[in-house]
């Protein structure tokens, strides 16, 4: 009896092998996008024309092809090829495009989170002044060099990735978003 069921279940793997590819494939993921299938189309043609070149060339040697019938053949090949290599590259810019799109929107993003961070810690109400008493002296003034000098003491420095601009820790040597090397970037002083 396992015998017999090891047979059909044999029998049936076999079939949905050979019945794949004309149900359109064993495909577990979506659909694909319509611009994937005509990138797939584009170099699906320029592999055709290419190996139709190769094809016309070896015919050619082996003396099979007239010189006009050589050329006539050639220049459509030719075109084609050169059709579907200029529609792969519009897919492949699109593409780059999109890319670059997104690559430059995120550090953007970070400068005006940046921008946005500045600006409400300069609009932070600053501490009431003390209030003297009729009978109290003044308490010594601080000296504006002495609040300069430990403003800039207290800053932290802020170092930029020279590859993509996103602001690195003082001490990392690699960038944390790109993992460019950070030897000889630029230095900010930011008051914190």
């Amino acid at each position: 009896m396992a015998f017999y069921l090891a047979a059909v279940l044999i029998i049936l793997g076999v079939a949905l092998f050979v019945a794949a590819p004309l149900s359109g494939g064993l495909s577990f993921g979506g659909k694909p996008k319509r611009e994937e299938l005509e990138l797939a189309h584009w170099q699906h043609e320029h592999a055709l024309a290419v190996q139709g070149l190769r094809e016309l060339e070896f015919d050619r040697e082996m003396g099979k092809l007239s010189d006009g019938d050589y050329e006539s053949l050639r220049a459509s090949l030719q075109a084609r090829a050169l059709q579907a290599m200029s529609s792969i590259e519009k897919f492949k810019d699109q593409e780059r495009a999109a890319n670059l799109a997104a690559v430059t929107v995120r550090p953007k993003l970070r400068e005006a989170a940046a921008i946005a961070d500045e600006i409400a810690a300069m609009s932070k109400p600053k501490p009431a002044a003390i209030p003297i008493a009729p009978g109290m002296s003044n308490p010594a003034p601080v000296a504006a060099p002495r609040a300069a000098v430990a403003e800039i003491a207290g800053a932290r420095r802020i170092r930029y990735c020279p590859q993509c601009g996103t602001r690195t820790t003082p001490s990392g040597n690699f960038c944390g978003e790109c993992g460019a090397p950070l030897r000889g970037e630029r230095l900010a002083t930011r008051a914190s």
